[in-house]
């Protein structure tokens, strides 16, 4: 017997590669990640080498093999990619010069603000639907490569360097192309006069296509480095946000997904361009033409789970179960966190810092866990309450929420959030929900109606008798931050 086409998703995230095999309904039949570490021996400096991120893909293909069985290739329909950004590649006559610079990159932020002051912020805005700071493309490209570009023959993002990698062809996609930072949105292409503003030769970008489009055949190169057959045809692909909000509610008005990971995403998917008057939120092209996503970011959540683990010497089974012990409102702690220096939520800030608020010598670490995931779930309810301002008119104003990551497979988590958000939360049953949005875009045309049969959602946790009081302890945590979350003057502040 036949096996039905599959179709294999890779996701070059902020940590490691994931990768999935679907197949032709959408179900997920294999799935791996592989690892490669971050180099930061600097203060704010988060850099990666693109000679990892293609073994770590060729590990994770390899796995994927090791599931299925040696026949497996031929089975194979498409490659779909999806990716970390904004994180920049710079190419140069024979390949990457040097390594990738990651998007958690702080090295940039003060530069950019002294020279984005604040009407100058809203032109940004207006025009490509992101508030600009030193960690999109452009940006970091001006300040780290200013001295060296003279080398440079093309810059991309980690997404579209796998993609050159695979197929020989320098490309991107609407969403990952907002991540460049020079990305005119209502026009849809490279916006010459922002390119000038950074000092960007226009013809250092990448061509642009729709994420469902074959970029190209799998290349010789590509071959050897995944162990597949050439002449496979290799998705576009899309920014990882957008990627993840295909897989977990498919294209849904008004629909909301809630990615957990290093850094917590939230998604809003519409087809209207609706702009934010006081620029809260990225506007995103989705995954496909005619869509659009509503984006928050905040910036370490998972990153500050497990710092707290360490500092607590738990694992994050004991932390969870022990922050269930302390009661709602942890004894009276607050706890902001913005803990990689800046937020950029509905608080575009990177002068923002992690505050332990109330602290007495009569609480214990229990309160601190559940202070600290109280802050991260009153932050997730900030966001969707900024998306909710500018529902579609008739629409159900308070919908249930798809939720994955580590907090998605944890009744007593999700019901902390459900209390908190006043809504239902619906768990994603994958953890690679941007690795399966890649995949799905292997099915061209038909990725959207696909995603939206195969949207994959189990337990659901509904508000209970802790919401009520939740209320009373949000506008609490409102009151308090982020006005006493803000670093000094002296070490920057936010200027829109």
């Amino acid at each position: 017997m036949t096996r039905p086409a599959l179709h294999l998703g890779i996701d070059l995230g902020t940590s490691a590669v994931k990768a999935v095999a679907i197949d032709a309904a959408g179900t997920v039949v294999a799935s791996s990640d592989s690892p490669y570490p971050t180099h930061s021996d600097l203060p704010g400096q988060a850099e990666q080498e693109p000679s990892h991120w293609l073994q770590a893909a060729a590990i994770a293909v390899g796995t994927i093999g090791s599931q299925l069985g040696p026949a497996w290739p031929a089975s194979l329909a498409s490659i779909g990619l999806t990716g970390q950004l904004p994180t920049l590649v710079c190419l140069g006559d024979n390949g990457p010069l040097g390594r990738a610079i990651a998007w958690t990159d702080a090295r940039a932020d003060e530069w950019a603000i002294g020279r984005l002051d604040r009407d100058r912020r809203r032109q940004f805005y207006r025009a490509t639907g992101m508030p600009i700071d030193g960690r999109y493309l452009a940006p970091m490209f001006r300040f780290h490569w200013q001295e060296r570009r003279s080398a440079v023959r093309r810059i991309l993002s980690a997404k579209d360097f796998l993609c050159f990698a695979l197929t020989g062809r320098a490309v991107t996609d609407p969403s990952t192309a907002a991540g460049y930072g020079v990305y005119a949105i209502a026009d849809k292409r490279w916006d010459p006069a922002l390119c000038a503003f950074w000092d960007l030769d226009l013809e250092l970008l990448p061509e642009i296509a729709p994420a469902n489009e074959v970029a190209g055949p799998l290349n010789p190169a590509g071959s050897r480095l995944l162990g597949l057959p050439e002449g496979l045809p290799v998705s576009v692909g899309a920014a990882d946000s957008v990627a993840g909000a295909l897989a977990m509610s498919g294209l849904a008005e008004g629909s909301a997904s809630i990615v957990m990971g290093s850094s917590t995403i939230v998604m809003g998917t519409g087809r209207e361009p609706l702009l934010d008057p006081e620029a809260r939120y990225l506007l995103t092209p989705h995954a496909l033409e005619g869509w659009y996503g509503r984006e928050m970011d905040l910036l370490s959540t998972g990153t500050g789970f497990r710092w707290l683990c360490t500092l607590l010497s738990w694992t994050a089974e004991q932390f969870e179960v022990r922050a269930q012990r302390s009661p709602p409102g942890a004894n009276g702690l607050c706890f902001s966190p913005y803990l990689a220096g800046g937020e950029q939520g509905a608080l575009w800030n990177p002068a923002l810092r992690g505050v332990l608020h109330g602290l007495t010598l009569h609480h214990d670490p229990a309160d601190v866990a559940r202070a600290f995931l109280e802050g991260v779930y009153f932050e997730i309810r900030r966001c969707l309450d900024v998306l909710a301002e500018s529902a579609p008119a008739g629409s159900e104003r308070s919908p249930a929420v798809v939720l994955s990551g580590h907090a998605a497979e944890s009744p007593g988590l999700m019901r902390m959030l459900a209390d908190i958000l006043h809504r239902p939360v619906r768990s994603f049953t994958h953890r690679s929900p941007s690795a399966i949005g890649a995949a799905l875009l292997g099915f061209g045309e038909d990725a959207g109606r696909l995603a939206a049969a195969a949207a994959q959602t189990t337990a659901r946790a509904e508000p209970g008798p802790a919401a009520a009081a939740y209320d009373r302890l949000y506008r609490r945590y409102l009151g308090l931050f982020p006005r006493i979350a803000e670093a000094p003057p002296d070490a920057g502040t936010d200027v829109r």
